[in-house]
């Protein structure tokens, strides 16, 4: 900050203090040392600092001034920077080496003003803010004190002098110390920038379902896209879908690979599936699952469809295996066989019997598929069918059969439980006539829980064309 400077010796500093005062009231704002002691070496820093930010620079001229060493190095300073010098002659005669510059006298009088001369001087080197007074923390004006006080402060004066000496020099000489030497500068290369290969961006698309909401057992279509929103090919890449994330989970359900798909271009996949149960199955296709393709972003490669199925009747067709594989008879049936419809079919020989060779087969009778015991003779050719339901329970089922003798008959029976002895429900005795096909069972009342049902047809071998099962009401 531009300000005056004022150089005296710390004998005169009562009538420096005055003259800041003036000056400050004028208008020029004035840097002054106010310790009252002889100032150190360390002190000095900060003088010099201000006499190099000064614009102008006051010398109070007495014989005190002008036997005091610090007085000439301020001096000395100030010529070598080429400052301003205006000299203010308080009292003797003037010095002869400031015999060139014209001396302004002022007496050491509390009425004394401060010469017109003075302020014109200064004026050609900083311009003048009426009202901006600068003063140095516990700065005082001795002229507006009573005399006892200032009798007080003189006493008190040295020891609080020391104190701020003291304090100057473990808080501000540090911060005067020379900046410590500037790093060598080093050369710096800048990398030429390179372009960043182009990369392809597989993510995942729509998916869709024809028909739209299809029934348990019911084999539909469904079609999933794999789009390319990257600037290259792709490249070859492997694919995953899991029919359900919910129990039953059924995971990698389904697994193909694509050969490569083209910039901003897509893929669609298209493959027959079936559902065993109602409701809705969240489902998940997951692209490149062995991370094959280095592309753009990883975190689009998977994606959610949910597929809900109606609540129609679930028909089961013993022409296919679930999912969605269509049936080479003949084929022997296992437990796992239909789990994925959430059904097992198994024999329960007649009371007190051990039927090894009898087996549920599924094979073909003039054109169509049917689900049969073989390999049975005698009361094993009579074994009950046991039709165990996996998941939930339903309302009703109905059972078609082709009999294939005359003077058969056949029992339907309900159970709440895998475990359970007594029947839920029970349909009377059909009686058969041999080719003609007949549907049992009870639809009346959908609001059973059944678990477990049973079949038992007497002379000859169970055959079965269809299995309704209806959703409880």
């Amino acid at each position: 900050m531009a300000h005056v400077f004022i150089s005296y010796s710390k004998q005169d500093i009562e009538f420096a203090r005055r003259l800041r005062r003036m000056l400050e009231n004028a208008g020029f704002p004035v840097w002054m040392d106010e310790t009252a002691l002889v100032p150190s070496e360390r002190w000095w820093r900060r003088i010099e600092e201000n006499i190099r930010a000064c614009d102008s620079f006051i010398v109070v001229m007495s014989p005190n001034s002008q036997s005091s060493d610090w007085v000439e190095r301020e001096v000395l300073l100030a010529e070598r920077l080429r400052k301003p010098i205006f000299p203010v002659l308080l009292a003797g005669e003037p010095w002869s080496r400031l015999a060139n510059i014209q001396f302004v006298p002022i007496p050491d009088d509390a009425g004394a003003a401060l010469p017109e001369d003075l302020i014109a001087g200064l004026s050609r080197y900083i311009a003048p803010r009426p009202g901006e007074i600068r003063r140095e923390p516990g700065d005082s004006d001795p002229l507006a004190e009573p005399p006892v006080r200032r009798t007080l402060r003189r006493a008190l004066l040295p020891a609080l002098v020391g104190t701020a000496l003291f304090l100057a020099l473990i808080f501000v000489a540090p911060s005067l110390a020379p900046p410590p030497p500037s790093p060598t500068p080093t050369l710096s290369v800048t990398p030429t920038p390179t372009t960043p290969p182009a990369l392809p961006n597989l993510s995942v698309g729509r998916l869709r379902t024809s028909p739209r909401l299809p029934v348990p057992g019911q084999v539909f279509i469904l079609s999933m896209t794999i789009l390319n929103n990257g600037e290259a090919e792709s490249g070859p890449f492997n694919w995953s879908w899991d029919a359900s994330l919910q129990e039953p989970v059924r995971q990698n359900t389904l697994v193909g690979r694509v050969e490569s798909i083209p910039p901003n271009g897509s893929k669609n996949i298209s493959f027959p599936v079936s559902y065993g149960w109602w409701g809705a199955y969240t489902t998940q296709l997951v692209i490149d699952v062995d991370t094959e393709v280095a592309e753009v972003d990883e975190r689009d490669n998977r994606g959610l469809f949910e597929i809900t199925l109606s609540g129609d009747p679930f028909e089961v067709d013993f022409a296919l295996r679930p999912p969605a594989d269509l049936i080479e008879p003949p084929y022997t049936l296992n437990a796992a066989s239909y789990a994925d419809w959430n059904l097992r079919f198994s024999l329960v020989p007649p009371d007190g019997l051990t039927c090894a060779n009898a087996r549920l087969e599924i094979g073909e009778d003039a054109g169509d598929l049917l689900l049969q015991v073989e390999g049975a003779v005698g009361s094993c050719a009579r074994s009950r069918l046991r039709i165990d339901i996996l998941r939930d329970t339903v309302g009703a089922a109905l059972v078609e059969l082709l009999p294939t003798i005359g003077e058969e008959s056949a029992s339907l029976f309900y159970f709440s439980s895998a475990n359970a002895s007594a029947p839920l429900h029970s349909v009377a005795a059909v009686n058969l006539a041999a080719g003609a096909p007949v549907l049992i069972g009870d639809d009346s009342d959908a609001t059973r829980s059944i678990r477990r049902i049973e079949l038992l047809v007497n002379r000859g071998t169970i055959r079965i064309t269809r299995l309704i099962l209806i959703r409880p009401a």
